[in-house]
């Protein structure tokens, strides 16, 4: 699966590579006296393709090749694919925006149902014409009980943890957070202080409150604890350090 994903990644990127090396060597016709293809390659030589952190400059390719392209119709023939080339890598970053897309809607519907299934029981009516509705919480017991009947672990909570925040459309903190959140935390909390040996649920990890509260004080100042963790890890990567977990 990992390398499957990778190729999935990779693959656009070595087309885009191909079309500045096939670029390049239209380039190398602008020292020529081809009339016929004096804007086409102009503009390939004037160009410089980014490519991820490196720059590809065509007036390098173009020393380089200047001893592979013999004749106007190489030239275009080269054009030609390079075009070919440039309208696949499109279509195919396109299609894998497109796939990408349906995985994070498919993701967020089940962590949706499964927000719905935890911390929900019913609805409720408010008025006598029942036009008004409202959903019932679960109680703390409830969520905790079904938090170990569901074998559910820190990532699956963590992923209902950010979906809640998402769904709020205000900023959330220890002091001023969602009601979801506050059940969701303290059911949490409940099963966290089972002692791991008299847990049923081997996948729970003992910390899952602890480690949620610490993301949601984070909220409160604005700092997003994913992203301050992924900047240590880049961090210990540059300077040669291991992970220390």
């Amino acid at each position: 699966m990992i390398r499957s994903r990778t190729n999935e990644i990779y693959f656009p990127i070595f087309l885009l590579f191909t079309i500045c090396f096939l670029e390049g060597a239209n380039a190398a016709f602008t020292n020529s006296r081809i009339s016929r293809t004096v804007d086409a390659l102009n503009y390939c030589s004037s160009s410089t393709r980014p490519l991820g952190n490196t720059a590809l400059n065509s007036h390098n390719l173009t020393q380089a090749l200047v001893q592979k392209c013999n004749s106007p119709a190489d030239a275009m023939v080269l054009l030609t694919q390079a075009k070919e080339l440039r309208e696949q890598a499109s279509m195919l970053q396109e299609q894998l925006q497109i796939e990408k897309e349906a995985r994070i809607q498919k993701q967020q519907a089940k962590v949706d149902g499964l927000i719905d299934s935890l911390l929900f029981h019913g609805i409720k009516s408010n008025g006598q014409d029942n036009d008004e509705t409202s959903e019932l919480l679960q109680t703390e017991e409830q969520v905790a009980q079904l938090l170990i009947s569901k074998r559910l672990d820190y990532d699956t909570v963590n992923q209902m943890f950010d979906r809640i925040v998402e769904l709020s459309n205000r900023p959330q903190s220890i002091d001023s957070c969602s009601p979801l959140l506050s059940l969701l935390l303290d059911a949490a909390c409940k099963v966290d202080c089972i002692e791991r040996e008299d847990n049923p649920n081997r996948r729970w990890s003992g910390r899952v409150e602890r480690d949620l509260r610490k993301k949601l004080f984070a909220l409160g100042y604005g700092i997003r604890i994913e992203d301050v963790e992924r900047e240590k890890r880049a961090a210990r990567s540059i300077n040669g350090e291991r992970d220390l977990y």
